[in-house]
């Protein structure tokens, strides 16, 4: 399918300057804010776009006695617009920031919820999910010694941890975002071609789904960034593969983001065009019937689990791949 039917409203709005509210953090890591809000304009420049300075957001929250992150997505729209004259607005959800280790191994766990809000309109016109993890062994120490320093070596850098994979889950969602006017691909990258996963069948009118996609369909919960592997090393990725959520002990598959001081449930599966959630099916984009909370109703029917279709869209074929 082509860039700009995955994205459509960002090639018609097609805004120059990017202005990023504080992250809101809703881990119990107190630094995560300062982690995110330190590696978000490098890889958001580089996709061609105006990001107003971090210090002078700052300073505008700080004239408005604004010292919180859930107080600065209660400033208005229009308000940003006047004071900075922002074509948007990204609003960012710290779903996880995690560290786990014993004597044998160490995880590292980061998630991020990006949403790009018009500053004209004030409707969403990109969002994405991304993840970044590392995993850590014994990395060639043997017996109760090695034991001993890989705990304490890992307690001692997981300042390090967090800061890289910030920067490494920015960089990965980013990928996903159309470039802007200062990129060489600005307005042309629309026929690239993207591939995701196909992790449903249609027919009778439903949109049929594996079991493990149903798991966890629930409220908002605590969610247990599983998902790693075991190889060592720095990884990130964006939940375009399905296979790799499958389900991988997530106790819950929504997040509940507040922009534009309303509180939104959204599917971490799913792609949203206009707030609609949707799913890519035999080169179509198929929108699911949807609750007034944002919850998504699913249905069973002889051991086959489904949902019902709203609108069903046919896509074209990209000209090129994405690289």
């Amino acid at each position: 399918m082509k860039q700009s039917q995955l994205y459509p409203q960002i090639y018609v709005q097609k805004p120059l300057s990017i202005l990023v509210l504080p992250a809101n953090n809703t881990t119990t890591a107190a630094e995560a804010t300062d982690y995110f809000r330190s590696t978000i304009t490098q890889p958001l420049a580089e996709r061609g776009y105006y990001v107003f300075p971090v210090h002078l957001v700052d300073a505008f929250l700080k004239s408005e006695n604004i010292i919180d992150p859930k107080m600065a997505r209660d400033i208005t729209i229009s308000k940003i617009e006047e004071v900075f004259g922002a074509d948007a607005v990204l609003y960012v959800d710290i779903n996880a920031w995690d560290t786990g280790y014993n004597l044998v191994t160490s995880h590292v766990d980061v998630g991020l919820t990006f949403s790009l809000i018009d500053t004209r309109t004030e409707e969403e016109i990109w969002q994405k999910n991304t993840y970044a993890y590392s995993f850590q062994g014994l990395s060639g120490n043997s017996g109760i010694v090695g034991l001993i320093v890989s705990a304490i070596t890992t307690a001692f850098n997981t300042g390090t941890d967090y800061g890289h994979l910030a920067y490494m889950a920015n960089t990965t969602g980013f990928s996903f975002l159309p470039e802007g006017p200062y990129g060489s691909e600005y307005m042309r990258d629309g026929d690239i071609g993207i591939s995701l996963s196909d992790p449903c069948k249609l027919g009778d009118g439903k949109l049929y789904v594996e079991k493990y996609f149903i798991k966890g369909l629930g409220k908002e919960e605590q969610i247990p960034l599983t998902i790693r592997g075991r190889q060592e090393g720095y990884f990130a990725f964006a939940p375009s593969n399905y296979d790799l959520f499958n389900h991988n002990g997530y106790s819950s598959y929504y997040v509940t983001q507040q922009i534009k001081n309303r509180s939104f449930l959204r599917n971490r599966f799913f792609e949203y065009d206009g707030g609609n959630p949707y799913l890519i099916c035999n080169n179509k984009k198929v929108f699911v019937q949807i609750e007034t909370d944002g919850t998504i109703p699913h249905n069973e029917e002889n051991g086959k689990y489904f949902f019902n279709i709203q609108e069903v869209l046919e896509l074209e074929i990209a000209s090129r791949n994405k690289l």
